[in-house]
């Protein structure tokens, strides 16, 4: 387990990978040359809405600290069949989301849902999803944020989470 520090909270205020319009987002993400992980409500919900079928949902019935409403929340518990549901806290990767994660991304599908906050499993798609794919994510009031994955958003995301601190 990892949990953030003010170094590495600091860090991931700025988004990781690139902030754009939604218009810009779907081209991007139609165009996109691999697999499609989406981590947040809002965010997965609005690619479902735009006929964008994501191959991993992780997602926690919230937003912003406060419940999504219910078209969202049918929406997504609707989606690709039975989820996988993990506890994990805010500020922090336990070890189920870590592992729920790291499989559903290596096995090209699957849906999370996090009770207690998603926001940091963004980091670990990242670090395990293959060349070409894009982990898509919201940044609040501002947009949404792609990473196309490659070896340096790869090892950006791997010193990140070793710069988390350890928790027994």
């Amino acid at each position: 387990m990892r949990k953030l520090t003010a170094k590495t909270r600091a860090l991931l205020k700025k988004p990781v990978g690139t902030l754009m319009g939604d218009s810009k987002a779907l081209a991007a993400i139609k165009g996109r040359g691999g697999g499609l992980i989406a981590v947040g409500d809002r965010c997965s919900h609005w690619l479902l809405l735009n006929g964008i079928r994501p191959d991993v949902v992780v997602y926690d019935h919230m937003c912003m600290r406060k419940q999504v409403d219910a078209r969202t929340r049918t929406a997504l518990d609707g989606y690709d069949g039975a989820a996988e549901v993990v506890t994990n806290p805010a500020g922090e990767i336990t070890d189920a989301l870590f592992g729920a994660v790291k499989a559903a991304v290596l096995r090209g599908r699957g849906k999370i849902l996090v009770e207690g906050e998603e926001d940091l499993a963004a980091l670990v798609a990242i670090m395990f999803a293959p060349d070409g794919a894009v982990v898509v994510y919201g940044q609040p009031d501002e947009g949404i944020v792609l990473v196309k994955i490659d070896k340096k958003a790869r090892e950006m995301a791997r010193a990140v989470y070793e710069m988390m601190a350890p928790i027994s």
